[in-house]
């Protein structure tokens, strides 16, 4: 009988069997699949170049398209241009300022547009070419511009201001034209990489200009005088014209810069100053030479100084309000000409003490000296430069110019106030304190001349020392008569004022008291005396009273024969003359003789005048 099978061996038996089947379809799949991964990756390493240039084609495309839309973008970019070059070609007179700088404009415009919409140069290199070229087109119309705004400027040639001032004609000016086309390419540049190169040509060329109109003057304005030796004649100097050229073209020059800068008001002190300045500093040169000049002559020259404090005056007025860099040139200059004009006030007193003194003896005439004369010559020199005296008044005080011996008491200035801030009234005391210094030394030399032995006692109408006051009163009148004749025909009678003429008015005054100081001693003889007799009353002695009216008698006639001798030119010192006189003779003579006319028997032998006789007498006196 056949062995029998196990189940269970024959499950593991046909498990075995199936599983090397699956086993040897596993080793096929394998097989197949690394096949086909075999022939993907040939298809792979066949298909990836194909890829390749296919995506290098399509980025050609891409490129082709853009270039076609960029080359058409530059061929329009290079036609408007090429437009806009041959108007720019034409010239600024053919096609007008206005136009010229509106396509300018637009092609600087352009060359923004293309900068601003083009980030990356290296991507877009197509466009380099025009973007050079427009730079380079903006340039050249700009240096056009330029030379244009040059060549409006330059329509002004330089030419001798002496001619205008002569004929009273203004300063060359641009015609409102020409002002306009300056105006309009400032516009243009203000405010770009170019606006202050335009600038510094319209400064350097209006500069230029003037500075060669000036040398037309230059060469007069240096010399002050052709004869070394000769006194300055006033305005002879070429300073003044120069001055006078500088001064219409500082205006001229306000009056551009307010019509160019007119929407830009913050620039016109900057380039006004710009302009000016080398004109100051000329003018500073110029001016320091003709100073030196005078430090070299003061006696031929010293006036010619006040014709220069007027002309830095002026200067600085008109300068007023602008901001000069070298401003402080012009202070230089005005401090230096200050010292030379305080130094001629002090020595015009110096002269006058000096020209006093030199006098040996008084005239017999006991008229007018040299020295009045000269002192007066001499003030109204001062007069035909008031205003140059009056400029010359700042930072001046009357301890400036007062001789070293100076007695308050000599001088007629009273303890008034008076507004000494007032150039007018400094220099009104200045002409005063002359016609002072004048009196009391001719007064001095004139006491040492008659009483050798004695000091001087001036200024003195109750001098007791003084024994010639009559005398030296009228010698002093004489001078003052003179004196006060020159003032009324010329400016020193209005440069004096009111309290300038009330000085002069008290010094005829002090002189007129010397004159009648004889006079008043001889009324004073007629004062009462009171006795007192035996029996203890008082009483009038009658021999005492025969003794006043013998000795006022005599005194009388003597005085009247003295002043007689004296016989005063001005009307007006007459009358005052006169009238003193009277004043002091007639009221005491009459209350005299009015108490003792009855005291004696015969009136007649002792009273050699009634009063009507006297004032008869004294009326005839001074005529």
């Amino acid at each position: 009988m056949p062995a029998e099978i196990d189940i269970d061996e024959a499950d593991v038996l046909v498990l075995s069997q199936e599983l090397q089947k699956t086993s040897k379809l596993t080793f096929e799949i394998n097989k197949s699949l690394k096949k086909i991964a075999a022939t993907s990756n040939q298809s792979s390493q066949l298909f990836t170049p194909i890829l390749a240039r296919n995506n290098v084609l399509t980025t050609l495309q891409r490129n082709i398209e853009s270039t076609l839309n960029s080359v058409a973008s530059v061929k329009d970019l290079a036609n408007e241009a090429s437009k806009y070059e041959i108007i720019l070609q034409k010239g600024i007179n053919q096609v007008g300022l206005k136009q010229y700088t509106q396509v300018v404009h637009k092609l600087d415009d352009m060359l923004e547009d293309i900068q601003s919409g083009q980030a990356n140069r290296e991507e877009n290199s197509e466009f380099h070419g025009i973007l050079t070229h427009l730079e380079q087109l903006i340039k050249r119309s700009e240096a056009q511009l330029r030379v244009y705004f040059i060549s409006i400027l330059n329509s002004i040639k330089p030419s001798d201001p002496q001619i205008n001032i002569t004929k009273k004609m203004p300063f060359p000016y641009y015609e409102d034209q020409q002002l306009g086309a300056l105006s309009w390419i400032l516009d243009y540049f203000h405010g770009n990489s170019e606006g202050s190169i335009i600038q510094d040509i319209l400064v350097g060329e209006r500069s230029k200009l003037i500075l060669k109109c000036m040398a037309f003057l230059e060469p007069f304005a240096k010399e002050i005088s052709t004869a070394k030796n000769a006194p300055y004649e006033k305005g002879s100097s070429g300073m003044n014209s120069y001055t006078e050229a500088l001064l219409g073209f500082i205006a001229n020059e306000k009056s551009l810069v307010d019509d160019l800068y007119s929407q830009y008001t913050e620039s016109k002190p900057h380039v006004l100053s710009q302009i000016l300045s080398p004109l100051i500093s000329a003018y500073a040169k110029l001016f320091g030479a003709n100073l030196k000049i005078v430090r070299s002559n003061l006696e031929n020259f010293g006036f010619f100084s006040f014709e220069l404090v007027e002309s830095i005056n002026d200067v600085k007025k008109s300068l007023r309000g602008k901001e000069l860099q070298n401003y402080n040139l012009l202070q230089d200059c005005t401090q230096e000409v200050r010292q030379v004009t305080q130094s001629l006030f002090r020595d015009a007193i110096d002269r006058i003490i000096k020209k006093a003194n030199s006098i040996s003896t008084i005239p017999s005439n006991n008229g007018v000296t040299e020295a009045t004369v000269d002192t007066m010559s001499r003030l109204r020199k001062f007069s035909e430069y008031k205003n140059g005296c009056l400029g010359a008044m700042d930072n001046i005080t009357r301890e400036n110019w007062l001789p070293s011996n100076y007695k308050e008491k000599e001088y007629t200035l009273q303890n008034e106030a008076l507004n000494w801030e007032d150039h007018n009234v400094l220099l009104s005391c200045f002409i005063s304190d002359c016609i002072d210094t004048l009196a009391v030394n001719l007064e001095r030399k004139a006491q040492i001349a008659l009483m050798p032995n004695q000091e001087p006692d001036v200024a003195n109408p109750n001098s007791s020392k003084n024994k010639h006051k009559q005398r030296i009163g009228f010698f002093i009148l004489m001078n003052l008569t003179l004196v006060e004749q020159i003032v009324e025909k010329s400016e020193l009678n209005l440069m004096l004022a009111g309290e300038g003429h009330s000085r002069l008015e008290r010094l005829k005054k002090r002189y007129i008291s010397y004159m009648v100081s004889d006079w008043r001693d001889l009324t004073a003889n007629l004062m009462d005396s009171v006795f007192i007799d035996s029996s203890g009353k008082k009483s009038k002695d009658k021999e005492q009273i025969k003794e006043k009216f013998r000795k006022f008698n005599e005194g009388f006639e003597d005085l009247v024969s003295k002043t007689k001798q004296y016989k005063l030119s001005d009307p007006s010192l007459k009358v005052t003359l006169k009238s003193e006189i009277i004043s002091l003779v007639m009221p005491m003579y009459e209350r005299f003789y009015s108490r003792y006319k009855d005291s004696f028997k015969n009136p007649r032998k002792h009273i050699k005048y009634t009063p009507d006789e006297l004032t008869t007498v004294l009326n005839q006196l001074v005529r």
